[in-house]
């Protein structure tokens, strides 16, 4: 991942799908909405938990699951249109089995996943969000320790 200039944006993800990813167990993640930016982002784990997905997976520990806050940085590659056919095919990496009711849906390809060194409680947003001013400085500062973020003073 090249070094950052600034603080990404936030992608806010229900678990146990933040655990998948965070475990590069799923590359994909679904959107029915078009991403339109490549390069880093922040990994938001939400307060809201997909049951199904837990009971088809088979979760046993979910809500000891760290929610509501920021987990890692990722970064997109890529932001690709599903079809009925491709949907299937790429299926392992985005691991949702139902095929997709509306169309159209889109897969954020996620890559070179950076877990933060601690989490840092934050409230998600839907789509894209900024980090909010309140915890700015924290994330600034762990960005900066995983040598991820330039330090001002290199600037």
């Amino acid at each position: 991942m090249d070094r950052l200039t600034e603080i990404p944006l936030a992608l806010s993800i229900k678990h146990p799908w933040v655990a998948l990813i965070l475990r590069g167990e799923k590359t994909i993640e679904v959107r029915e909405w078009r991403v339109r930016r490549s390069g880093a982002i922040l990994i938001h784990a939400s307060k809201t938990i997909d049951w199904k997905t837990v009971e088809l997976f088979g979760y046993h520990d979910v809500l000891n699951l760290p929610r509501g806050a920021l987990l890692a940085v990722a970064e997109i590659s890529d932001v690709i249109e599903f079809t009925r056919e491709n949907w299937l095919d790429l299926m392992p990496r985005h691991r949702v089995v139902h095929p997709p009711v509306r169309e159209p849906l889109y897969g954020v390809v996620l890559g070179q996943i950076v877990p933060l060194s601690q989490k840092i409680p934050c409230s998600g947003k839907t789509m894209l969000f900024p980090v909010p001013s309140a915890i700015e400085t924290r994330t600034r500062r762990e960005l900066i320790t995983l040598g991820l973020l330039e330090s001002p003073e290199c600037r």
